[in-house]
């Protein structure tokens, strides 16, 4: 194993392990602590799919994207059957399992596959966006439709990002972002809930009910301090909804003060970069594009869960990767994980790109891969 390799888990293990200790805190309250004993399993499913995935042939992975987008997509169906479950105003679970979190490794796979085949050609507005458009709207579509605004705008962000790494032009990205920022606006303006957490975003002095959430997470943090009020003693834990899923960030601030958060800012900070140096030396398109769209998955999640407790955006309802309670969220991110490790032991080491003169891989002749 690499010394990235070694870095990135250095860092998401740390992430796993602040996750239990925290949510043993955050949820002291409950019986049994059953909530910390359910995600400890989850940690131990997502370290058998990490293993799985990190000793994957890359070549059966570029094979079976399809049938996991396609696998995914009838998941998404199924959960807005009568056969998914409907919690706290939303239906996103089917038996017991969030599609939404799948549909992140499926995502990312399809638009690498897609981008890859057509690189020369993500230039052009057909191919660069009503292409990659088209890839990633059937999934966008469903997960808004359960609702998860949230998920869908990281994804749509997601898919800005891997378009513009395989050569798209920032003017169809722009294009594709207002087009998706419009109809976002008009979804929200629909949803009474939604306007009324970007009511409390704009004006929370004039919403004080709807911004209640974000300004006990700023009292926490203010609280907290340097050094914080010490393990177990926050009282955030007893005021905010779902801090232990949403808002664990500010139990973390609030009970392990500012080093603490800075810690885990730069936990993700490290796996940003590794996800970036190990895009880098990849040699083959598909595997370029996948490394990168991992990296805007998990960056990205970490970027909007801090921002919408810090008061930075409204209120998306998004988990913090790795720490959050969420079984099938750390199962995904997991994956993620080993698919960037499986990368990393295909990339090329830099003494090699020296003496071999690594080329850009998206300047080659071919418009297709390699079969």
């Amino acid at each position: 194993m690499n010394r990235i390799s070694t870095l990135l888990l250095l860092a998401v293990g740390s992430l796993l392990v602040l996750s239990l200790t925290m949510l043993a805190s955050a949820t002291m309250l409950r019986d049994n602590n059953s909530w910390v004993i359910r995600q400890a399993v989850a940690c131990g499913v997502g370290f058998l799919a990490f293993s799985v995935v990190a000793l994957l042939d890359l070549k059966w992975v570029h094979r079976v994207t399809w049938y996991c987008y396609g696998a995914t997509a009838l998941m998404l169906l199924l959960t807005l059957s009568p056969l998914g479950s409907r919690r706290l105003g939303a239906q996103r679970w089917l038996f017991g399992t969030q599609p939404s979190e799948f549909a992140k490794v499926a995502l990312v796979l399809a638009l690498a596959w897609f981008a890859a085949r057509y690189r020369h050609r993500m230039s052009t507005f057909m191919t660069g966006a009503l292409g990659m458009g088209a890839v990633a709207s059937p999934l966008l579509a469903l997960i808004l439709l359960e609702p998860d605004k949230g998920t869908t705008v990281l994804l749509g962000v997601v898919m800005l990002g891997v378009m513009l790494v395989a050569g798209g032009r920032w003017s169809h990205a722009t294009f594709l972002a207002l087009l998706g920022a419009a109809g976002m606006a008009v979804t929200i303006f629909k949803s009474g809930y939604a306007m009324d957490r970007i009511n409390a975003f704009v004006k929370p002095e004039a919403n004080r009910d709807s911004a209640a959430q974000l300004n006990q997470s700023l009292y926490a943090f203010s609280e907290g301090g340097l050094d914080g009020k010490g393990l177990g003693r926050g009282s955030l834990k007893f005021k905010v909804p779902e801090q232990h899923t949403d808002f664990i960030f500010p139990v973390i601030g609030e009970e392990l003060g500012l080093m603490a958060t800075l810690g885990v800012v730069g936990a993700f900070v490290v796996i940003l970069l590794c996800g970036a140096a190990i895009a880098h030396r990849c040699e083959e398109p598909f595997h370029v594009l996948l490394a990168a769209g991992i990296t805007f998955v998990i960056a990205g999640q970490a970027c909007f869960n801090m921002g919408v407790v810090t008061g930075l955006l409204p209120n998306k309802g998004i988990a913090l990767p790795f720490i959050s309670r969420g079984g099938t969220g750390v199962v995904v991110m997991m994956t993620l994980v080993g698919l960037l490790v499986n990368l990393s032991r295909h990339a090329v080491v830099p003494e090699a790109v020296g003496r071999r003169g690594k080329s850009n891989p998206f300047e080659d002749a071919d418009t297709d891969l390699s079969q």
